[in-house]
């Protein structure tokens, strides 16, 4: 008798554990985006990365299809914007931590001359991958970032899941977590 009442509890136990760890798992994941600043994208329908070309500051072309694979951090931004240069020291320190793990980090300076740029890179000493958009037409067109800087994560299969407007503190716990979590998806 006490077998047949206790069966049935032990069961409602393990059910309740279990919707409540999965509960709980997926409540982490929203709060790594939460956390990290980053407006999560392609929930419910993946969103492919516009795919593109454009000139490295050494002369060569690269394409972000090159990078499938990998995830990619994603950043416009402009040597004239302020809270672009605040946040490029925590964007090589992500670089660093990360680029032997399967990060690519990739800053595109738009409309900005080769020289310009090439002088303030090597002047701040900044090793991530620099793209030069000339003529604005990925940053705008493509990727219609409007306001400087603009990031996109772009996870292994070259869908955008995520982005952030404005300036963040890339070398942040949160945001070390939430590429931790994109390298292993």
């Amino acid at each position: 008798m006490l077998l047949s009442r206790l069966i049935p509890a032990t069961l409602l136990l393990v059910c309740y554990i279990v919707v409540n760890s999965s509960h709980l798992a997926w409540a982490a994941n929203q709060d790594l985006w939460t956390d990290a600043g980053i407006v999560k994208l392609g929930e419910k329908k993946p969103i492919p990365a516009p795919n593109f070309t454009l000139e490295a500051l050494n002369g060569k072309k690269v394409s972000l299809k090159d990078f499938k694979g990998k995830v990619v951090f994603l950043n416009f931004w402009a040597t004239w914007c302020p809270p672009c240069v605040v946040e490029m020291p925590s964007m090589e320190a992500l670089h660093k931590k990360f680029k032997d793990k399967g990060l690519v980090v990739i800053a595109v300076n738009s409309e900005e001359g080769v020289k310009k740029v090439n002088k303030f890179i090597k002047k701040k000493g900044y090793t991530f991958l620099v793209l030069l958009d000339s003529d604005g037409t990925v940053t705008s067109d493509s990727y219609r970032a409007i306001g400087f800087p603009t990031t996109y994560l772009i996870d292994k299969h070259g869908n955008v899941v995520g982005k952030a407007e404005g300036a963040r503190e890339w070398n942040s716990i949160e945001s070390f977590k939430l590429i931790e979590f994109l390298l292993k998806q």
